[in-house]
């Protein structure tokens, strides 16, 4: 295979082996929020200096996470693994508001790396809690974005996992708007 020849203005990369083309992706295979994040962790690096705390991991690519790590993030599970007064990043999966108290009661300097869709996914949660809907959330426990959202109406989500976590859901009442529909 030959080196890849890099093309100006974002266009992707092609490698070639003389029977076959290869276009890379130009210039991450990731998302625009987590594109987003990671330049935020760089900005807070050049304006705070290391180390950088970053709650989660911010990007499932080991390559950008080393690079952070090697410029001074230090990436942690919990704001329990942060000293206290240090500078923390939360990544673009979002938090619940239980981590921003937990970290305004440690003094932690935050930055907030949430994608913005995700914080429309929070506000919408806690729009429809606020008129009384139960929300059903599809996603698996433990991951930050199901954390932060079931976080923002606890008493109004109920997490399902699987098919058949939805044979057992009994609600209070059925839902008051036009085109839904009760199950029998």
């Amino acid at each position: 295979m030959t080196s890849p020849d890099f093309v100006s203005l974002g266009m992707p990369a092609t490698v070639t082996d003389g029977q076959r083309d290869v276009l890379l992706a130009a210039p991450r295979g990731y998302c625009a929020g987590v594109d987003r994040a990671v330049i935020t962790v760089e900005k807070a690096l050049d304006l705070y200096g290391a180390p950088v705390y970053v709650r989660k991991q911010i990007v499932h690519n080991k390559h950008v996470v080393q690079g952070l790590e090697r410029r001074g993030a230090i990436f942690v599970e919990e704001l329990d693994q942060v000293p206290e007064g240090s500078t923390v990043v939360f990544s673009a999966h979002g938090v619940s508001p239980a981590v921003h108290l937990a970290a305004a009661e440690r003094n932690l300097k935050t930055v907030d790396a949430t994608c913005p869709l995700v914080t429309k996914v929070h506000h919408e949660a806690k729009r429809f809690a606020k008129e009384d809907y139960h929300i059903l959330l599809i996603g698996h426990a433990g991951h930050e974005e199901v954390e932060g959202t079931a976080g923002e109406a606890p008493d109004h989500i109920t997490l399902v996992q699987t098919p058949s976590d939805v044979d057992g859901l009994e609600f209070a009442r059925a839902p008051s708007c036009p085109g839904c529909r009760r199950r029998r």
